[in-house]
């Protein structure tokens, strides 16, 4: 007998083969044997454009077929970009809430959901700031060990009032995600004890969120011991706890969002010492920052283990002078400076004295420093940069300088 050798294949490459096909398309395949059954069914229905009502039509039939022909679902992933506003807002939205509410009363393990509207179209200001509410079951499901989402809404509900949890999800990844209430946010993350992986782009959580004394507390408490890695990019948070990233050896911080005290609608010093303090980071290896290059100086020295170091800042960030802080602490060498740090990366470098210095100061403090790259923010300021920081004293006799 011939052996069926697409049968010996390990999961991962039957499901990228079924991703090509068609939810109609991979249904059938589960007549090839009964492995093939449990196979289909976490299929990632991605790249789907929905571009006409008919189209539209066929693919909510299509989805609605496959989630009624079978029980237990181990992963539901759907990827879809809309041609008009109408077909998302008044065609599509309802039947995606019907088909999460339907996956999560299973043992769902993975839930990806990303939805895009055509930027092109015109449509209505109201419609253009509307944002789908994020369904309650979601939070409900306690089998979830991967959340992906993008373009939600939290908000007309509180999460206090769910008996939410989530026991074993590892991976949460937050896109256009916007929270109406800050506090569910942190009820939220704390709801996560396991979580590894910690990623939050374009979301915000309660701008204008008053906080009391019940919530410093809470915040003060949050703590997720398993994380390893978390990127928080684009996203503001006026209470965002970093005390809770603390065990992560990644992370990437768009700190702009952070530091910017006026941004916050707190008038208690406890509260802002709350937000602003930065913990101890002893198992970072790994650390990307954007913008206020200030709070370099003070990340450096709460990452005993730092290996690798990327800087940037955005053009239109106002430039901050920090100058003070590094002759105050010339005496006073981040640890991981001088016995860990190998590489270091810094974009969009300007002509500014205080950016000089920032780089001039690593270089001439990382002992085991093996190359630092630097990207001028006009290329006119290469050659400059180049002539400043070729003669600059090394710590490193090993370290290689690119300028670009």
């Amino acid at each position: 007998m011939r052996r069926n050798r697409i049968n010996s294949l390990p999961d991962e490459i039957l499901y990228q083969i079924l991703s090509f096909l068609t939810p109609k398309e991979a249904a059938a395949t589960s007549i090839l044997s009964k492995r093939w059954i449990g196979l289909w069914i976490s299929v990632h229905f991605t790249n789907i454009r929905i571009d006409s009502i008919k189209s539209n039509y066929r693919f909510n039939q299509s989805v609605h077929s496959v989630l009624s022909s079978h029980g237990n679902i181990d992963s539901f992933h759907l990827q879809i970009q809309y041609g008009t506003p109408h077909l998302a807002y008044k065609r599509s939205f309802p039947h995606l809430v019907k088909w999460i509410n339907t996956v999560v009363r299973s043992d769902l393990k993975h839930l990806h959901i990303d939805h895009e509207i055509d930027e092109q179209d015109t449509y209505d200001v109201e419609q253009e700031a509307y944002i789908p509410q994020l369904p309650r079951s979601i939070l409900t499901c306690r089998t979830l060990v991967s959340l992906n989402l993008r373009r939600f809404s939290v908000e007309g509900y509180f999460v206090s009032d769910i008996e939410f949890g989530f026991p074993l999800l590892k991976t949460l990844y937050f896109d256009d995600i916007y929270f109406g209430n800050g506090r569910d946010f942190v009820l939220l993350l704390s709801g996560c004890p396991i979580l590894e992986d910690l990623q939050l782009v374009n979301s915000c959580g309660g701008i204008s969120f008053r906080v009391d004394p019940e919530s410093i507390q809470m915040f003060q408490n949050i703590s997720l011991p398993k994380l390893t890695r978390a990127d928080i990019r684009e996203s503001y948070w006026s209470h965002f706890p970093l005390k809770a990233l603390s065990t992560a050896k990644s992370l990437c911080l768009d700190t702009l969002k952070f530091y910017w005290e006026d941004r916050v609608n707190v008038e208690d010093h406890e509260v802002k010492r709350v937000y602003f303090d930065i913990p101890i980071f002893h198992n970072l290896t790994h650390l990307k920052l954007h913008n206020s290059w200030g709070l370099v100086i003070q990340m450096l020295y709460h990452c005993p283990k730092l290996q690798s170091l990327k800087l940037s800042k955005s053009g239109w960030q106002a430039r901050e002078d920090i100058q003070e802080i590094l002759v105050e602490e010339q005496e006073l060498v981040p640890q991981c400076l001088s016995s860990c740090l190998r590489t270091c990366t810094i974009r969009n470098m300007g002509g500014l004295q205080s950016d000089f210095m920032l780089a001039t100061f690593i270089l001439k403090n990382a002992g085991i420093l093996q190359t630092m790259k630097i990207w001028s923010e006009w290329s006119k300021e290469k050659t400059e940069l180049e002539g400043k920081l070729s003669p600059c004293p090394k710590a490193s006799a090993t370290c290689q300088l690119f300028v670009y």
